[in-house]
């Protein structure tokens, strides 16, 4: 008897992870790349088509469901995304289905998180609930009575672009202040660069080439006064703002 899979695809600004599970929710195959490496989407649509038939699960594959910033579950596009290198309107869902020749669904990413937790998760007794996703941005994904709440353009929620800041730094979205450009891993890294503390010049990060968020909260695990005090700030914004 053929097991059937389906493949799940998380598109991030920094990298995409996919795998192949089954109806009992095992996962059988998973890989991640770097979303930046693939100046155009049909190349990260051929990358993950190429895996999914080396490793012997196409004949298997009912379908496909596909997480992303800014997408629309509407459309099946990825609209805008101020996270993604790819700019303007994405018809990711069809770039999908016609190379596979299988059904694709889109969602918001946070949102997809969010069904996932709501399902087999944390969130999986709870009918009301907000689930944050932090990575290159902030997403949210919000349940009210059991239901996703995706709006009538399919953008509901977003507190990743509340603004926080009156006159605060510049997002990808166009606007300033808004909270992922304060507690996403890039806002972290923005917060090194700019945070003045009498304990930056004593500090593990100071002068290190291609900072990263992970970096920051590894050397604020040995004690770094800096590294601690960016930690603390980021964790009291993001606190603050929820």
């Amino acid at each position: 008897m053929i097991e059937h899979v389906a493949l799940g695809i998380d598109i991030g600004g920094t990298n995409t992870a996919y795998g192949l599970v089954n109806r009992q929710g095992e996962v059988l195959f998973e890989e991640s790349v770097t979303t930046t490496d693939y100046p155009d989407p049909e190349d990260l649509v051929d990358k993950i088509y190429s895996d999914v038939k080396k490793n012997g699960f196409l004949d298997n594959l009912l379908g496909l469901g596909v997480g992303a910033p800014n997408g629309n579950a509407f459309t099946g596009n990825i609209e805008f995304a101020p996270n993604l290198k790819w700019k303007g309107v994405i018809p990711i869902a069809e770039l999908f289905e016609q190379k596979f020749h299988r059904p694709a669904l889109l969602a918001n990413d946070a949102n997809a998180a969010a069904i996932g937790e709501h399902l087999f998760g944390n969130a999986k007794d709870l009918n009301d609930f907000v689930l944050i996703t932090l990575g290159t941005g902030l997403g949210s994904g919000i349940f009210i009575n059991g239901e996703l709440i995706v709006g009538s353009q399919g953008f509901a929620g977003e507190y990743g672009h509340i603004r926080v800041v009156h006159n605060g730094r510049k997002c990808g979205c166009g606007r300033n202040g808004c909270l992922e450009t304060y507690v996403s891993s890039t806002g972290v890294v923005r917060s090194v660069e700019e945070l003045d503390s009498v304990n930056k010049a004593h500090s593990a990060l100071n002068g290190m080439a291609g900072v990263t968020a992970k970096e920051v909260f590894r050397v604020a695990s040995s004690g770094d006064q800096f590294a601690c005090e960016i930690v603390e700030y980021t964790a009291e914004m993001l606190g603050v703002a929820l």
